[in-house]
């Protein structure tokens, strides 16, 4: 017995030295989580854990690899969570993001939509709850860019490229031993900004550090170059004699600097006037005269995390910085801009219509006013963090960051022009039966150039359209009606298939062709807007046979006295040839005759009892060819 108590006491003892120990790692947790610092935040969670499994801390800890981009070890944890339903409601919405970075989109939807449950106004839950429904819109065109990865070396992290000189600067991270000086976010060296070059082969160099005064301390980030690449703006860490300096909520934000180079080094360093101790601003970019720069930051009064602004460069001082607006600013972030020399700006958004992380949209300013930013799709972007875009001058090369294999890596693009193709088949009409030797004329509006071809055996024909083109289409065949197309790549931005379909029908005269849904109101004959759509085909049919003459007719149903259908028929069918008449089409070519119920096309005539179908069947409108 005595022994039995002395174990259970010392079991219950352990137990509260256990607890004790997870609440320490718990709170030297929360005190790193608060300052963002995550690696430590990540150690000290995990060492409580092992002890306590608190569900707060392991939404903590999920939390903290979520957001320094460790997907996979955030994914259990919020898989924990939820099959113990003891994590808060905005597990839904992380391990939903989770799931679109691991392309699990329709699950995603499920998660999005439970947080939507107590956040039903939420608008970036919303905006990701439409980006999964239309996820097979950004793989329109997967030709349009190619791909190739630059080999960063030694960097754990290397990312925000912008051309200088011959070659990039970037900004990178490499991975540092305990000890030396880390970056607590990620537990890696803080970042600095770095040259690559290629060599005669065009192979990539050893990356070398900028010299001069610009690598300092703490961070340098994103970076820009005025034309003449004697300045430089960059990101940098709020700090002042290497000590962090920290906002009133104890943040250290950044700032937005400027260099000159002075003898191959950068030196003159001096913050722009619209920092803040209070707020970051970072990732600039520079409009080709010099005097613009757009830029993100998180100050207050914006739209959401992190917005896109501008500032102007007015007798040498830059004015207050002015917020793009909410057709590019979401309540979600906004980073990374770029603005090209045509004025076209690039950036990245989590929000938006997202394939997961970041990605990369494109938007143009038109009369003051930003347009709708586009996804930029797969390849370029994909399901992971996509960011740092640029394009070069010859329009069609250009660079990209991307955590596309899980770390931030440098990748170069090739843009291709998108790809159309013209794929015609002639068959004879109301079958599939191939007609062969219909020749095919197709002229290039732009040149008028004619290209000519006829169909094979199998009545197929193709060509590869230009771009930016509109083409007319003109096909014949010997004793049949011609028919003509029109196809347009002009404005289309992606790559696409047209399908050409001619039905061969040979011209016989006098053999009646029935206008499908040609109909009037009751006792009258003036022409509807919908049988209007079915004569302008006719109007088609007439201009693509300029030869042929012909008559239309009108015929009614056996219901009404034989002279009333007589002068009904009459009046429909002359006011069908009026109608032609306005459309450009000669009165000359044109007769009329109304039969009333003189050829019906059923037994349903005088004295007969029919059903409404029966008697529709004859209420028709025809044309027959009269002469060619």
């Amino acid at each position: 017995m005595k022994l039995t108590y002395g174990l259970l006491f010392y079991i219950a003892t352990i137990l509260v030295l256990s607890s004790c120990g997870a609440n320490y790692h718990f709170k030297k947790g929360d005190t790193h989580y608060d300052y963002l610092r995550y690696a430590e935040a990540i150690e000290s969670y995990e060492k409580g854990l092992k002890n306590d499994r608190d569900p707060r801390y392991v939404e903590y800890l999920a939390n903290a690899y979520f957001f320094s981009n460790k997907i996979n070890a955030a994914k259990p944890l919020y898989e924990e969570l939820l099959k113990s339903n003891k994590g808060s409601v905005t597990v839904h919405l992380n391990y939903g993001r989770v799931l679109m970075t691991q392309g699990d989109y329709d699950e995603a939807i499920v998660q999005f939509n439970e947080f939507l449950k107590d956040h039903p106004n939420d608008v970036v839950a919303g905006m990701l709850v439409a980006s999964c429904y239309s996820i097979n819109e950004r793989f329109s065109d997967t030709t349009l860019y190619e791909i190739s990865e630059i080999p960063s070396g030694d960097f754990t992290g290397a990312f925000s490229p912008t051309e200088y000189r011959e070659g990039l600067v970037f900004s990178a991270e490499k991975e540092v031993f305990k000890g030396n000086k880390q970056n607590p976010w990620t537990g890696n060296s803080y970042l600095d900004l770095y040259y690559i070059e290629k060599d005669q082969n065009g192979n990539w160099l050893s990356p070398e550090l900028l010299n001069g005064d610009i690598n300092g301390r703490f961070h340098e980030g994103p970076a820009t170059f005025s034309t003449d690449g004697s300045t430089v703006y960059f990101t940098r860490s709020n700090y002042y004699k290497k000590k962090m300096l920290e906002s009133q909520e104890d943040e250290n934000n950044l700032k937005i600097f400027k260099a000159t180079l002075v003898e191959d080094k950068w030196t003159n360093l001096e913050e722009l006037p619209f920092n803040s101790d209070d707020y970051s601003c970072g990732h600039p970019t520079l409009s080709r005269d010099g005097n613009t720069i757009y830029f993100v930051s998180d100050k207050p009064g914006g739209y959401g995390s992190t917005d896109l602004y501008k500032s102007t460069l007015t007798d040498g001082v830059w004015g207050e910085p002015v917020n793009l607006g909410e057709e590019l600013n979401t309540p979600g972030n906004e980073m990374f801009p770029y603005i090209h020399t045509d004025g076209t700006l690039y950036f990245s958004s989590n929000a938006h219509n997202s394939m997961g992380g970041l990605d990369v949209f494109i938007t143009y300013n038109y009369n003051d006013r930003w347009m709708k930013p586009e996804n930029l799709n797969y390849p370029l972007n994909t399901n992971k963090d996509d960011f740092g875009f640029i394009l070069s001058m010859d329009n069609v090369t250009g660079f990209v960051s991307s955590t596309r294999t899980n770390e931030d890596e440098l990748y170069k693009f090739e843009k291709h022009k998108p790809t159309f193709n013209l794929y015609g088949f002639a068959h004879m009409i109301g079958t599939e039966t191939p007609v062969e030797g219909v020749r095919i004329e197709i002229t290039r509006a732009s040149d008028n150039k004619v290209i000519s071809m006829v169909s094979d055996a199998d009545g197929k024909f193709s060509y590869k359209l230009d771009t930016e083109e509109t083409y007319n289409l003109y096909c014949t065949k010997i004793g049949c009606f011609a028919r003509t197309d029109e196809i347009s790549t002009v404005d289309l931005k992606y790559s696409q298939d047209f399908y050409a379909n001619f039905e061969v029908e040979e011209i016989i005269i006098d053999k009646p062709i029935v206008l499908e849904n040609i109909y009037y109101d009751f006792d009258e004959w003036s022409i509807r807007e919908d049988a209007a759509i079915e004569l302008n085909k006719l109007v088609r049919i007439l201009k693509d046979n300029p030869s042929i003459h012909i008559e239309m007719g009108s015929h009614t149903d056996a219901r009404g006295t034989d002279s009333y259908n007589l002068v009904l028929s009459d009046k429909r069918a002359k006011a069908a040839v009026e109608y032609l008449i306005s459309q450009g089409i000669s009165a000359d070519r044109l007769t009329w005759k109304g039969y009333g119920e003189t050829v019906p096309l059923n037994d349903c005539i005088n004295g007969v009892e029919c059903e409404d179908d029966a008697h529709q069947l004859n209420r028709r409108t025809e044309f027959k060819v009269k002469k060619k």
